[in-house]
């Protein structure tokens, strides 16, 4: 990871805070390729590290209400990036362990997402994609994505196993990457909107 501290304009964290778009879109575009070469270097997989960053821009957004707008965003990212990543890296390990079934395993050789399509034209086919997803699937994906609440949360919630949870996210992000091909900072836009 690059060592050299990035500085971020308070005025830009207002502007997150206050819930503009835009304000994501740069701070994604200043500290989204550190965070997501943090990502690669620890995973050592490109695909995990762009749903890893995904998922850190996601939390970051979700919580931006309680975020100091002057305090070290940077710092902040990657707190949350290690975090996420040691989770991740964790229940990665406990699915080796767990002997996974061939369906499982072939939900980890997901395609890569593919740069550069219109946002408007991405979030509607996002949305025509939800609808081939079956009712548990979607319920789960928009419960993970979309609402932010965690595998157990969502388990809790629907009375089903956490490892039933991430075989529907893993299933839905598959299905989501094939049907869409398009570049992690449209998905992350994507979620903004619901």
């Amino acid at each position: 990871m690059d060592s050299s501290v990035i500085q971020i304009p308070p005025a830009l964290m207002h502007r997150f805070k206050k819930g503009q778009e835009e304000a994501l879109r740069e701070l994604l575009g200043i500290l989204g390729p550190k965070v997501l070469g943090y990502c690669k270097k620890k995973t050592g997989n490109d695909e995990d590290a762009e749903e890893l960053l995904l998922d850190i821009f996601l939390k970051l957004w979700h919580f931006r209400d309680r975020l100091d707008p002057d305090a070290n965003a940077e710092a902040l990212l990657f707190t949350i990036a290690r975090n996420h990543i040691i989770n991740f890296m964790r229940n990665k390990a406990l699915r080796r362990l767990s002997a996974l079934a061939p369906e499982e395993a072939a939900l980890q050789q997901e395609d890569s997402i593919v740069r550069k399509l219109d946002y408007n034209e991405l979030y509607r086919q996002y949305q025509q994609v939800l609808g081939k997803l079956g009712d548990k699937q979607r319920t789960v994906f928009r419960l993970s994505r979309e609402e932010g609440l965690s595998h157990r949360e969502i388990a809790d919630k629907l009375g089903i196993s956490v490892r039933t949870v991430e075989a529907h996210i893993h299933s839905s992000l598959k299905v989501i990457r094939t049907e869409l091909k398009d570049s992690y900072v449209l998905l992350v836009l994507l979620f903004l909107h619901q």
